[in-house]
């Protein structure tokens, strides 16, 4: 078989954050020293197919749902697919299959994910694997690009390693720790649970950014306790303190609804009360918020009342991941 028909599977983790979000976007951690974003690879993974035996200068991508798109150069510029493919295979010919996928806007990093996933496939492909901090850039841009907004990397990196992470923003270059969690201990702790409501999540971190450069003083007030917690956050992760994490995770959030309007909702209020009725101890939006998904922290023995709570009141809602993902980005081997 030669090297152009040659199917590539990938896979790549979405993720959550724990506290510390928005601060991964360029430049606002450099304006609050010590900022650090916390999150975890979540077991919901984008899976897709690729190969190279399509036309020059075309990008085929078909859907999860076996919808096809035919795209172009042309499409670079406002097409995540395209975008990468051009990027990495200049002369086309690329066809992706998505085989796996996150809801549509559910806040857990899903384009993210996929931008990895289809980036490592093609890499392997081509035969140039780029090093993770290049792959994590290459995609973090091409998706700003795409969006026309700024993008942090926090989703790209949970993508790429996997585990529970703290990205240290610094100048110069973000550092990446990864924090030693015993395996099954987040597993009985943590549920990521998608409202069935979309969000856009460009939309929200633009107005936080734009706020924030303006030198908007609750804004600055609401960042510089983002970046307490998630500090406060990583300790506790590290020493297995569940209290100390909920307590971060609560702070968190309050401070996070001050940031713009968009970030909370009346109907994501409303889940959250639920979960903390059911028994969680923290709640907060997955990602920018405004809708997605919710990261409820609960003691073990909390977890089916939580779960059926939230269930029972939200429309299409339900469980996405528990735990944290172990491995980043694989390739599988055709069976």
């Amino acid at each position: 078989m030669s090297s152009h028909h040659r199917e590539v599977r990938a896979a790549a983790p979405c993720r959550a954050d724990l506290a510390g979000g928005t601060l991964d976007i360029w430049p606002l951690g450099l304006m609050h020293p010590g900022a650090l974003t916390v999150n975890m690879a979540l077991a919901m993974e984008v899976e897709l197919v690729a190969d190279l035996g399509g036309d020059r200068d075309t990008v085929l991508h078909t859907s999860r749902d076996g919808e096809t798109r035919v795209l172009g150069p042309e499409d670079a510029g406002t097409d995540l697919t395209a975008a990468v493919a051009f990027a990495l295979v200049r002369e086309g010919g690329v066809r992706v299959r998505v085989e796996r996928q996150a809801p549509y806007r559910s806040g857990i990093g899903g384009s993210s994910s996929y931008g990895i996933a289809l980036a490592r496939a093609l890499a392997e492909l081509v035969e140039r694997v780029p090093s993770e901090k290049d792959l994590v850039a290459l995609i973090r841009d091409l998706e700003a690009r795409v969006l026309g907004v700024p993008t942090g990397e926090q989703d790209h990196w949970a993508a790429v390693r996997g585990g529970v992470l703290a990205l240290h923003i610094d100048a110069g270059g973000n550092r990446l720790e990864t924090l030693e969690i015993k395996p099954g201990w987040l597993q009985e702790r943590v549920t990521v649970f998608f409202s069935g409501m979309r969000h856009r999540s460009g939309m929200v971190n633009w107005q936080v950014v734009r706020r924030r450069l303006d030198g908007h003083a609750a804004t600055i007030e609401a960042f510089k306790e983002i970046t307490s917690a998630a500090r406060d956050c990583r300790a506790g992760l590290v020493a297995h303190d569940d209290r100390a994490i909920a307590s971060a995770i609560r702070r968190e959030w309050k401070a996070r609804r001050r940031l713009a309007p968009d970030v909370s909702t009346v109907e994501l209020d409303e889940l959250i009360a639920v979960a903390c009725d059911g028994g969680a101890t923290a709640v907060k939006a997955c990602g920018a918020g405004g809708g997605g998904s919710i990261l409820v922290w609960h003691p073990p023995d909390a977890l089916s009342s939580v779960v059926s709570a939230l269930e029972e009141a939200s429309r299409g809602g339900r469980v996405l991941a528990s735990g944290a993902a172990v491995e980043g980005v694989r390739l599988i081997p055709e069976s």
